[in-house]
């Protein structure tokens, strides 16, 4: 399933047998696990997690918060890390996204990606203080701003959260100011601080802000309505389209360097995989309002080649990815 080569199906049974036995004994340490956000923000509250689980597994993880770069600086050090399993790192298609744009060196070939960890539907949240209590009168203030309404994001420009925000401010009918942020956690701060006016990010970054009632969300990016939030519309439902140029979703899933051994990357691809589809992460899951369906192998490696050139198109046909 994971790693399924030409060369791996004609291998001769001695290195088959060789291959069962790594896969047995990996890991003998501890896993280097990059997170390429700052700690607190969304993926690192996604590792944590995981990261029991993955003990009972028989895969001790290390958290290694590595942010800057909208993903950037994390993922360039799994990249360049010895493709031996043991530096492995939690990617976002914010990576794709960047990777798409060009404008970064790393390409989808220097990674082996294994296994979706969670795909997380964006939210378009305001302050609880604020007057907009609906998309509608978001609306309606965007315009009356003229280009000064700021809209908050966990990611710099060409992120899949950008992304969106250029695909809102299309739907909206206006121009807006743009503040990218390091991590959710930095974006929360600042809205909750009236310093910003919006902010676009995933539900388990926010859960407890919504559920205390310190943000507000108005809308999701998702195609269809949350069953966490039944009330909450979609932006399709307001006569926005926001794929009009294919499939683009917020997704964290196992990356680890190209290269490493096909037993050790279905090891680490079905210790994911089983834990992301335990009870407690489901759980989990549904708590904070995003999925976890362990989506892997070449289902999985056609979704981001879908997601990509969605991305692209949208680079090409609206500037995300141009500078400014």
């Amino acid at each position: 399933m994971y790693q399924a080569t030409r060369r791996g199906i004609l291998a001769a049974p001695a290195l088959l047998a060789a291959g069962g036995a790594l896969a047995q004994s990996f890991p003998t340490r501890e896993v280097r696990m990059v997170i390429p956000w700052a700690a607190g923000g969304g993926t690192d509250i996604l590792g944590r997690r995981l990261q029991p689980l993955l003990a009972a597994r028989g895969v001790h993880l290390v958290v290694d918060n590595a942010p800057g770069g909208s993903s950037v600086v994390g993922m360039q050090r799994v990249a360049s890390s010895r493709p031996d399993g043991y530096t492995i790192g939690l990617a976002s298609t914010s990576i794709l996204a960047l990777m798409a744009s060009g404008t970064i060196s790393l390409r989808n070939e220097n990674f082996d990606n294994l296994v979706r960890v969670s795909e997380d539907p964006m939210l378009l949240l305001v302050s609880g203080n604020s007057p907009w209590r609906d998309l509608e009168a978001y609306r309606a203030a965007f315009r009356d701003k003229a280009g000064a309404m700021s809209v908050g994001v966990a990611g710099t420009r060409g992120t899949v959260s950008h992304i969106f925000s250029v695909l809102m401010a299309r739907g909206l009918g206006a121009d807006y100011v743009f503040s990218g942020y390091p991590g959710g956690a930095r974006a929360i701060a600042d809205i909750m601080g009236g310093h910003i006016d919006s902010v676009i990010l995933k539900p388990n970054e926010t859960m407890s802000q919504i559920r205390d009632g310190s943000l507000r969300p108005l809308a999701t990016f998702a195609p269809r309505r949350l069953a966490q939030f039944p009330d909450l519309p979609t932006f399709g439902e307001a006569g926005i389209d926001m794929f009009p140029y294919g499939p683009i979703t917020q997704m964290t899933y196992l990356s680890g360097p190209s290269g490493m051994p096909a037993a050790v990357s279905a090891r680490l691809g079905e210790a994911f995989r089983s834990a992301v589809l335990t009870p407690e992460f489901q759980a989990f899951a549904a708590e904070n309002g995003f999925l976890a369906d362990g989506l892997a192998g070449e289902d999985f490696a056609k979704l981001c080649d879908e997601v990509q050139r969605a991305m692209l198109a949208v680079g090409n046909n609206l500037g995300v990815f141009s500078a400014g």
